[in-house]
């Protein structure tokens, strides 16, 4: 039924075209359905998921009926030429004392919670992947244009400079620095163009969809308004990153082994009962069949207890017992090991987001100085006080701040899913924040 939605919602978005504006959010949907390796991913989840009740039937009774129907031809006996012989059994077996039994009922739930939780991985990776190439495209979009005014301002400055040469008032200096300039400005915006298409590829690969259709907006409509305290957040990250809630089942997991373990030192106490029928009959039975018994009919009935006790397997139990403790130690190690590293992630992703903020505020007063220099320079070349060099080291400098503000945009957004990926809490309605309206 899920997948039925998404795919009705995938088909409406591609109806749309180019009249429809894509947003995150109808990226993400159309991932859901359309990414190859997040269906695998479900697939198992669903697979898995089935672990628990095949554990639990375990512990339940299995009841067989068992039926066998056979034919014996006498020829040489006086009193018989043939013999039919029908039976059936109803039988039960019933564990009543079985660790072994009840450890792999508890594995098997461990087995299916653990799917769980890989399965929100998988989500979460798929989430984190389609963010990345949403923006990627926006951010290579504005690289791109910004390439697109460089190489229109070199251009004009080349063609002052080289009418200027022609009217005797430019230098050979001059035209040259123009044209290296210029020449520069094709290939940057060659390699810009060629930059946003890879984004455009690997964009369409996660969801199936035209990166083309993306709104066009500016990646500073995105901010992070939630609270950043260090400890609140470490905490957060210690209970709820995925990698630690997969740490914890593989903890129940080695439990599990260890109760299997034991098991194998206990006695296995079985309950079975039966109930059946049997018959023969003589073809052309007379009164020899009935005399020596080729005619008769029984009933069955069984019911008992079986005990096994384990006495000497060569000393595998006790190296399996062994072997399970020192697992469960390891499985606590790695827990250890997976909220530090949660903790570590969600540092260094709250540093990102702090320096992101900063650095974007200094850039953007790095552009309006560089504004100012360059609108100077342009004046003191009018007045013979600076050259045209001058005035395209301002200019560079100009631009390279404008792309260097856009690429700490960027990283900021980066550094947003990072932090909710270490905390745990990226997901569908984590992304709305992300998903900021078309400016």
């Amino acid at each position: 039924m899920f997948n039925k939605i998404l795919i009705s919602l995938t088909v409406g978005l591609l109806w749309c075209g180019n009249a429809c504006a894509l947003s995150l959010q109808q990226a993400l949907l159309a991932a859901s359905a359309y990414n190859a390796e997040f269906n695998a991913a479900r697939r198992v989840h669903d697979a898995d998921g089935q672990k628990k009740y095949q554990g639990f039937a375990g512990l339940l009774p299995v009841v067989t009926l068992n039926a066998a129907w056979n034919k014996a031809d006498q020829p040489d006996a006086a009193y018989s030429a043939g013999v039919t012989r029908h039976n059936y059994s109803f039988n039960l077996t019933q564990p009543v004392f079985d660790v072994a039994r009840y450890a792999n009922w508890r594995k098997t739930v461990v087995i299916s919670d653990l799917a769980d939780v890989n399965y929100l991985i998988a989500q979460q990776k798929m989430i984190a992947d389609v963010v990345t190439a949403y923006y990627s495209v926006v951010y290579q979009r504005s690289v791109l244009e910004t390439q697109r005014k460089i190489l229109t301002a070199f251009d004009a400055r080349l063609q002052q400079v080289q009418k200027s040469l022609k009217l005797g008032d430019g230098t050979r200096l001059d035209e040259a620095e123009a044209q290296a300039n210029y020449d520069k400005a094709v290939a940057d915006e060659l390699a810009a163009e060629n930059t946003l298409n890879d984004a455009r590829v690997v964009f369409h690969q996660l969801t199936g969809l035209d990166a083309q259709d993306i709104a066009d907006r500016r990646l500073d409509c995105v901010r992070y308004a939630d609270d950043m305290n260090p400890e609140q957040l470490k905490r957060t990250a210690a209970a709820s990153n995925l990698e630690v809630l997969a740490a914890l089942q593989a903890i129940k997991g080695s439990e599990a082994d260890l109760v299997t373990a034991t098991a194998n030192h206990l006695p296995v106490v079985t309950l079975q009962a039966g109930y059946g029928k049997n018959w023969s009959r003589a073809e052309g039975s007379n009164v020899l069949d009935d005399l020596f018994g080729t005619t008769a009919k029984t009933d069955n009935t069984t019911i008992g207890i079986n005990i096994a006790i384990p006495l000497f397997a060569g000393g595998s139990h006790i190296s399996q017992s062994l072997e399970a403790a020192h697992r469960f130690e390891q499985s606590k190690d790695l827990l250890i090991d997976a909220r530090r590293k949660a903790e570590q992630q969600t540092l260094q992703a709250i540093s990102g987001v702090r320096n992101a903020r900063s650095l974007i505020k200094a850039y953007q007063r790095a552009i309006g100085s560089a504004g100012k220099r360059l609108t100077s320079t342009r004046y003191g070349r009018e007045i013979g006080q600076r050259t045209l060099i001058d005035e395209f080291n301002a200019e560079n400098e100009y631009y390279r701040a404008i792309q260097d503000l856009a690429q700490t945009q960027n990283a900021l957004i980066q550094s947003i899913v990072n932090l909710k990926s270490a905390t745990g809490t990226l997901d569908y309605a984590a992304m709305r924040s992300l998903d900021c309206r078309a400016t």
